[in-house]
């Protein structure tokens, strides 16, 4: 049987009259009314012809943020930095900005994103679409909705094909200028706690440091190198490690800050002298390490230009325009000047 605005009614656990007043974007109705009336809309499948008028004359003004990020742990500082950031971005354009977490795609098919997307996109419910995701997004996953025409940007990742645009950061650049930094030291002794095989920014930053080695014509040793996954506890673990190496490094770029914390707060517990016996650089330029004792020099994506940059996009596209791919470059801050 065909979907009933009776049935998102009670879905959303309002008044049919309510939904649609959300549908024909009359009335005074709350945001987060607004915002289970849509995602029941989007749920059930339902289709009403007064949504599609509305979105022929440009009325709904609302875009949607689909995250493809794990729902089983804390939101980290970096997806919330970000998300905040294409959400006043988005504000400042007109726009309302929905979002949808779709975290249940970790081991999921890769078919499976590609039709939650498409669906997204021939529900009309939004006029244009965020993309961001901790996995890998792949064209074919998006190819749909090149076809379909649908305005979208991927966020924090590059995607090569026809009819994308994307909006990333230079990680393999800023991984450079902190293997720079540590190498005009005059370290040669340079560790690695790498993010996890697999993950795009991880590989690149983990790239940066052995081309950065070898154009030195300093040898790669292996016990230098250790994987962590991005959480603190990782960034202690791998330096438990590297501190049983011999002879010890006398410094340590982390592919991400909080590893980074994690790795100080094992040096100072074993006595170490942060930046006079080991210097400790990480990736990220998250808020937290300019309070750390001593602080952390690290590599600062922009966040907030990245989102800025993304809803520019965004809007164009709604508008008719080309698709942009633009690559953001980070910042070095040194930690004796944060």
């Amino acid at each position: 049987m065909p979907v009933t605005i009776k049935d998102v009614a009670r879905l959303a656990g309002v008044s049919p009259a309510t939904v649609s007043l959300v549908l024909s974007n009359k009335g005074q109705v709350s945001e987060e009314t607004r915002r289970k009336v849509l995602e029941a809309v989007q749920k059930l499948g339902y289709r009403p012809n007064v949504l599609a008028r509305n979105l022929v004359k440009g009325k709904t003004r609302t875009v949607l943020l689909c995250a493809f990020i794990r729902e089983d742990r804390k939101l980290s500082t970096f997806y919330g930095d970000l998300i905040n950031s294409l959400l006043a971005a988005t504000s400042s354009s007109g726009y309302y900005l929905q979002i949808v977490v779709k975290g249940e795609f970790f081991n999921g098919h890769p078919l499976d994103k590609r039709e939650a997307l498409l669906d997204i996109a021939r529900n009309r419910l939004f006029e244009g679409l965020f993309i961001l995701s901790h996995w890998p997004v792949q064209y074919p996953e998006v190819s749909d909705l090149v076809r379909e025409g649908f305005p979208f940007v991927v966020v924090n990742q590059r995607v090569e094909g026809d009819g994308v645009s994307y909006v990333d950061i230079d990680h393999y650049g800023g991984a450079r200028e902190a293997m720079r930094y540590l190498l005009e030291q005059g370290h040669t002794r340079i560790a690695h706690i790498r993010g996890p095989q697999g993950h795009r920014h991880a590989e690149e930053r983990y790239r940066a440091y052995l081309d950065a080695l070898i154009e030195r014509g300093i040898p790669i040793r292996r016990e230098y190198i250790v994987e962590g996954d991005f959480r603190r506890l990782s960034g202690r673990e791998a330096m438990e490690r590297l501190l049983e190496t011999r002879p010890l490094p006398t410094a340590v770029f982390c592919a991400n800050d909080k590893m980074a914390i994690g790795a100080l707060q094992v040096a100072k517990e074993r006595g170490i002298r942060v930046h006079e016996d080991l210097t400790i650089f990480g990736f990220d330029g998250i808020e937290a390490v300019k309070y750390t004792d001593p602080p952390i020099p690290t590599v600062e994506q922009p966040l907030g230009e990245l989102g800025k940059v993304a809803a520019e996009i965004l809007m164009e596209r709604i508008q008719g325009g080309e698709g942009k791919s633009v690559v953001l470059p980070c910042r070095l801050v040194e930690w004796s000047t944060v």
